[in-house]
C-alpha cells in the first residue's frame, strides 16, 4: 500500500509540476499564430482578387517546416532529413536522362532576368519568360558583373575536374547530376535555402535545368576558359 501511495503521490508531483509549465508556453504559441495570421493578411493583400493567383500563398510541406525555424542553425536534424527527403523526391530529369545539354542555350537562360514571371498581359498559369536570373546572386563568366549572395562560379567545370577527356566518363556525369538537382530542387542538398527551387517550382524545364549545369560544367563553355 505504501509503494501504490508513494506511485501516486510522484504523479500527482508531476502533472502538478508540469502544468505551470504548459501554460506559459500556451500564449507563446497563441502570440505566433496571430502573427502569421497577420502577415498572411498583409501578403494577401498585395495579391490580385483573382482567385487563380491564390496557389502562390499555399505553403508545400517543405517551406511549412522551413517556416517553424529563424534558420537552418536552429533546425533539429529531423527536420532538415525531411526537407531533403521531400525534396529529393520531386527531382525530374531531362527526357534523354543525365547527359550533357547545350551550353548557349543554358548560358542564354542564366542571363535572362525575367525568369519565373506567371503573368504579363492577361493571365498565365505557367511561366512567360525563360530564366533563371543567376548573375543576380553569382559571379560566373569572367569580366561580367554579378552578386556575391550565392558562390562564385567561375571554372565551376574545373573545379568539379571536367576535363574533354573524362567529360563522359561514369564519374563526371554523377557530378553532372549532382550539379542538376541543386539547381532543379536546391532544397535537396541545402534545406531552406534562399536560392529558388527551380524545377519544382516549374519555373524551369529538366532541359532547361541541364542546359544550364552543362554551361557551368562544359570544358568549352566559357564559364571554364
Amino acid at each position: 500500500m505504501k509503494r501504490i501511495a508513494l506511485t501516486v503521490s510522484a504523479i500527482l508531483l508531476l502533472f502538478a509540476t508540469a502544468e505551470p509549465k504548459q501554460k506559459k508556453a500556451q500564449p507563446k504559441k497563441q502570440e505566433a499564430t496571430s502573427v502569421q495570421q497577420e502577415a498572411m493578411k498583409v501578403l494577401m493583400s498585395g495579391f490580385s482578387t483573382d482567385p487563380r493567383f491564390t496557389w502562390k500563398t499555399q505553403q508545400d510541406e517543405a517551406q511549412r517546416i522551413c517556416s517553424q525555424y529563424p534558420s537552418m542553425e536552429a533546425m533539429p536534424a529531423q527536420a532538415i532529413q525531411k526537407v531533403i527527403q521531400l525534396s529529393q523526391a520531386d527531382l525530374r530529369y531531362p527526357q534523354w536522362g543525365i547527359f550533357w545539354g547545350d551550353w548557349r542555350e543554358g548560358k542564354k537562360i542564366v542571363e535572362n532576368p525575367r525568369g519565373g514571371r506567371f503573368a504579363s498581359y492577361g493571365f498565365s498559369d505557367s511561366p512567360t519568360d525563360k530564366g533563371g536570373n543567376c548573375y543576380a546572386c553569382h559571379l560566373i563568366e569572367k569580366g561580367m558583373p554579378g552578386g556575391t549572395m550565392g558562390p562564385n562560379l567561375y571554372q565551376y567545370g574545373k573545379r568539379w575536374n571536367i576535363t574533354k577527356e573524362n567529360m563522359n566518363t561514369q564519374e563526371a556525369l554523377e557530378r553532372v547530376k549532382a550539379v542538376y538537382n541543386i539547381i532543379y530542387n536546391s532544397w535537396s542538398a541545402f534545406p531552406c535555402s534562399s536560392m529558388p527551387r527551380f524545377g519544382h517550382n516549374g519555373a524551369l524545364s529538366p532541359e532547361d535545368v541541364m542546359n544550364i549545369v552543362t554551361y557551368l560544367l562544359h570544358p568549352d563553355s566559357p564559364v571554364n576558359k
